[in-house]
């Protein structure tokens, strides 16, 4: 049920799912996943409850998916970009403060990584622009979009990421320069981002990362 749940429910589950007491937490759980009240879930029939409590299971299986070209939302439309050659150097800046908190953050990092798109007037989507004042506009968005497809969106995202900062650190220190800082600073935040991308992400639940499907995505 990975690809049944939106960012929101995701991230109310995480603090739910350190509880000891685990009665009330897959009272919780059942709630938060089926859009309940908790009153209302005490009121579930014993056989439903059972039935709900043995959905909760995907909680323990691996994160399947794959990542998309597009999120979609309501009526809007965001698309990714997994080329970082086209993302300014702020953004860069951006990764660092929300990777502190990957989980939570899900939504202010798939953020800073989509174009959002609107529709032409004979009703083809296009690019918009990107406007770091709505970063927050965007972000609210992204809360409703399919967890599974944002959290391995922004897993490649992550490798392309981290791959490319490995071969670009010359070109990433000279455009954290160009955004004020100092040499001295901008290498070091580059060490910082390397080190938090590698502990950004469980190894296990990588998508495949081999060239020519990375080559596919950065088009």
């Amino acid at each position: 049920m990975w690809d049944k749940i939106n960012v929101f429910q995701y991230q109310q589950m995480l603090p739910i799912l350190k509880m000891e007491d685990t009665i009330q937490q897959d009272g919780r759980l059942i709630s938060i996943l089926y859009k309940i009240t908790e009153n209302e879930v005490d009121n579930l029939s014993l056989m439903t409850y059972l039935k709900y409590k043995d959905s909760l299971s995907f909680l323990s299986k691996e994160i399947t998916g794959k990542p998309v070209r597009f999120i979609k939302v309501n009526k809007k439309r965001y698309r990714c970009v997994y080329d970082v050659r086209n993302m300014p150097s702020g953004r860069y800046i951006e990764s660092k403060v929300f990777s502190k908190d990957f989980g939570n953050n899900l939504h202010k990092i798939s953020a800073s990584m989509v174009i959002p798109q609107k529709r032409n007037f004979f009703g083809f989507w296009k690019d918009d622009k990107w406007d770091a004042s709505k970063h927050e506009e965007y972000a609210n968005d992204l809360l409703e979009a399919n967890f599974a497809e944002v959290y391995h969106s922004i897993v490649f995202f992550y490798h392309v990421y981290r791959n490319w900062m490995e071969v670009s650190k010359d070109y990433l220190i000279q455009k954290m320069i160009q955004a004020g800082m100092t040499h001295t600073e901008a290498k070091k935040e580059v060490v910082n981002l390397l080190s938090i991308l590698d502990g950004s992400i469980v190894p296990k639940l990588l998508p495949t990362t081999k060239i020519s499907q990375l080559a596919k995505h950065m088009k």
